[in-house]
Formats: C-alpha cells, sequence, structure tokens
C-alpha cells in the first residue's frame, strides 16, 4: 500500500518538472544568460573610477634614527580603467606595500617629505599599463625624527574619574609613571607633563586596572605609548576635631578673647587619608594640624555685634565638606 502511493507521488513530482523544464523554457534559460553574459562583458569593458588603498611604509632607517612623527600608514589613490580591471584589483592581497627610502627623503636634520609624485612612481608597477592613477588623496606624506634626544616626562591623568557612593578617588598610579618623549630640543622643552587620552569613569568601589593611551603630542613620540592605570577608591567617612579659634586684622594695642577659644569642625575624609592624619599618642584623638579657624575683628568693629563670626581659613589636604558647629561665638576685647 505504501509502495503504490510512493511510486504515485514520484510519478507526480517527475509529471511538475517535466512541464517545468520543457524545451521552451530551457531554450528561454538559454538565452537568458546569454544576454546576461554579453551585458557583464559590455559593463566590464566600460570605463570606470574606483578607489583602492595600499600600506605605505618607511624604510632604511639608521639605528641612531628615532621617528618622532609617522607618515600616514596607507595611501588611498583613485585608479581608472576598464571595469574587469578594477575588478580585479579589488581582490584579495592585490597590492604590496609600497617602501619609501628614508635615506633620500629626509633633510639630514629633523623632517622628511614624500612626495606625491614618489608615491604614484611606487604604485605604478603593481598596475596594468592601461591603468592610469586619476588622484591620491590628501593624507600626511611627511615625517620627523630626531638621533636619540630624549627626557624622562611623568604621566597624568586627563579626565573625570567619580567612584561610587560615599567613595572618592584616593589616589591613581601609572605602570610607568613616567615616559621617555623623543623630539627635537624646542619640543622637548615645551613638553612638561604627558597626559592619558581623555578617561571617564564612574561608579567603582574596588581597586580599578585598566591599560590607557597616552595623548600624542605634534613631532614628538612618547615610549612607551601605552601606561598601566591604577585607581584606588576609598570610603568616606565623616569627623571631627577640635581647633583653637585666632582673631586675625588685630590692631597691636587690643587682645580679641573668644568664648569658647576651641570649636569643634566636622569634615569628611576617606577612611585611608584618615590613618594618615596626625592624632594623639595618649588618646588617640584627632591633632587640629593644618586646621585654622579665625574671627575677623575689622568685621567685628565695623558690625559691632555681641556675637562674631566663625571661618575655616585652611584645611588638611584631602578633606572636604569643612564647616564648624556653630557659626558665632561670643568675644570680649581688652586693652593692652
Amino acid at each position: 500500500m505504501k509502495t503504490g502511493k510512493s511510486l504515485h507521488t514520484f510519478s507526480t513530482f517527475r509529471n511538475f518538472l517535466s512541464r517545468i523544464f520543457n524545451k521552451e523554457f530551457l531554450i528561454f534559460l538559454f538565452f537568458l544568460v546569454l544576454s546576461g553574459g554579453f551585458w557583464l562583458i559590455m559593463t566590464l569593458n566600460e570605463t570606470y573610477e574606483r578607489e583602492f588603498s595600499i600600506p605605505l611604509c618607511l624604510a632604511g632607517m639608521p639605528r641612531n634614527v628615532v621617528i618622532t612623527s609617522d607618515p600616514d600608514s596607507v595611501v588611498r589613490f583613485t585608479v581608472r580603467d576598464k571595469g574587469y580591471m578594477l575588478a580585479f584589483y579589488g581582490l584579495d592581497d592585490t597590492f604590496h606595500p609600497i617602501y619609501i627610502d628614508y635615506q633620500h627623503h629626509n633633510d639630514g636634520r629633523s623632517r622628511g617629505d614624500i612626495s606625491v609624485t614618489d608615491i604614484q612612481r611606487q604604485i605604478y608597477p603593481q598596475l596594468s599599463k592601461s591603468s592610469k592613477i586619476s588622484s591620491v588623496k590628501g593624507g600626511k606624506f611627511s615625517f620627523s625624527f630626531n638621533f636619540g634626544r630624549h627626557k624622562k616626562v611623568p604621566v597624568r591623568l586627563l579626565g573625570t574619574v567619580t567612584p561610587g557612593d560615599n567613595y572618592y578617588l584616593a589616589r591613581v598610579d601609572f605602570i610607568p609613571d613616567s615616559v621617555q618623549v623623543y623630539a627635537a630640543r624646542n619640543v622637548l622643552d615645551s613638553i612638561q607633563t604627558v597626559y592619558t587620552m581623555r578617561q571617564h569613569i564612574t561608579n567603582f568601589t574596588d581597586v580599578k586596572e585598566l591599560t590607557v593611551d597616552l595623548r600624542k603630542f605634534t613631532n614628538a613620540k612618547c615610549i612607551p605609548s601605552k601606561v598601566k592605570m591604577k585607581l584606588y577608591p576609598d570610603v568616606l567617612t565623616e569627623e571631627s576635631v577640635e581647633v583653637p579659634i585666632e582673631a586675625i586684622n588685630m590692631p597691636d594695642d587690643k587682645v580679641m578673647r573668644t568664648f569658647p577659644s576651641k570649636i569643634r569642625v566636622n569634615f569628611v575624609v576617606g577612611a585611608y587619608r584618615m590613618r594618615s592624619m596626625p592624632k594623639n599618642a595618649e588618646t588617640k584623638e584627632l591633632l587640629p594640624v593644618g586646621f585654622r579657624v579665625v574671627v575677623n575683628y575689622k568685621e567685628v568693629e565695623e558690625n559691632s555685634s555681641e556675637k562674631c563670626h566663625v571661618y575655616v581659613l585652611t584645611s588638611p589636604n584631602g578633606v572636604c565638606n569643612v564647616r564648624t558647629a556653630v557659626n558665632t561665638v561670643d568675644y570680649l576685647i581688652e586693652q593692652r
């Protein structure tokens, strides 16, 4: 039963194919392919222009020469020829790199220039005799160099780094922390710091390590051109310390006393910075080193009120949101 059904299906399929691939259809298909072939031949026989690129390399450099600014590594040029030749050029590995001899293109001091004519002269041997280079795209076909003059320059971070909530950036380390910069004397004299490429890093709470590129200089070269950067976040904590109040702008014949004579100063500091702040050896309390709280005699003299304002004049590095526990205090002015 099943065998008969299979034979019937096969017979139906064969009849369907015979109706499709009949003589008229095959003739139509032949002429369609033939006309398509003629169209393709005529199209490829027309003249077109197409842009290509070819690698550019400097060669023949002495050992004591350091290239501080490289020419473009790729030359873009437009070729005019028959379509089939342009299609052939479009295949992979058609063009090999062209090599420009350093000895023939430098001024002997600090600069070299590669002319478009020299570039075309290097490309033409890889083209058919019928092909013409109609244009070479404008690029950087010059280079600068020196004979090993360099100096060591520190690396610094450029950009914004914002750790997670209740954290701050305690420190940034670079490995290496400085790089060698090669350039002519006048360029070297103007370079004091090498910055990273602009960074924008946010929302991290653990030590973050990444490799960053260094910003490039015109006619100068950094070795290495990348460094490892480590970011150390630290937990923020609120602390306080008692600071003596000091009177400023006092005349020599007067003395100004405040009540109280000390005031509590509240501030926010990172836990790592907190450990390094000076403390009393016996009580382990913070010492007011680096803090300066003042009252201004001139302000009291002008306003003549019962209380005077207190101001935090200076505070240690690494602390923020510094504020006094109270804004005003009582005072007494005495004649010497």
